[in-house]
């Protein structure tokens, strides 16, 4: 799939506290909430919530590691997210083409909190799987949904579409980072794309 292509799916998409300290900071309250918690299902979507324990800057990025519960058990991942990603919105609301960003999102697996988050995202999802959460996956490319550089060494709020190219689709999230609450927010784009996202996280 090429680039243009992702571009061209979001454009008709489109259409229809502070973590600046240089060293790895966790958070005052690690208590950790059920993952559908924040979840509004009026739509039939299966969006979920993590707590963000810790967070570690790099030079370019910030690693993150969230966790929740899902029927009594603590699911969790580390997820790597660039630091700094340029504005896709306009101040006018319009899409700008320096949104898109290359190989933007890295999840990795922390072990059996990530297998148990694979299980849950199955239940939640409806797609059977038997295999563990592979040990790291990185979206093709971004697409910033922000009007402002997503600073990540400020509490703020920060939207992104993620897209996963395979052989045969380009499966997406929305991955939102609420840096004020410490929540990291996996949102589904479509329905449609469970199979393939269950697939690419199990690859």
């Amino acid at each position: 799939m090429s680039f243009n292509y992702i571009k061209i799916i979001l454009i008709i998409s489109f259409t229809a506290s502070i973590f600046s300290c240089q060293s790895e900071k966790t958070t005052q309250n690690n208590k950790l909430e059920e993952i559908t918690f924040r979840t509004d299902t009026s739509e039939g979507f299966r969006d979920i919530s993590l707590k963000i324990l810790s967070d570690k800057p790099t030079d370019s990025t910030h690693i993150y590691l969230a966790k929740g519960l899902y029927k009594g058990k603590t699911v969790g991942i580390q997820i790597e997210v660039k630091s700094d990603m340029p504005a896709g919105i306009t101040k006018d609301g319009e899409i700008s083409n320096t949104g898109f960003v290359k190989k933007p999102v890295t999840f990795f697996s922390i072990g059996k909190e990530s297998n148990e988050f694979v299980k849950a995202l199955s239940n939640l999802y409806a797609v059977d799987t038997s295999k563990p959460f592979t040990k790291r996956v990185t979206a093709t490319t971004a697409f910033s949904l922000n009007k402002d550089i997503a600073n990540l060494n400020t509490a703020g709020g920060y939207k992104f579409k993620l897209f996963f190219e395979t052989e045969t689709d380009v499966p997406e999230i929305y991955l939102n980072l609420n840096l004020q609450e410490g929540i990291i927010e996996i949102s589904e784009k479509d329905q449609a794309y469970r199979k393939p996202i269950m697939n690419i996280l199990t690859k």
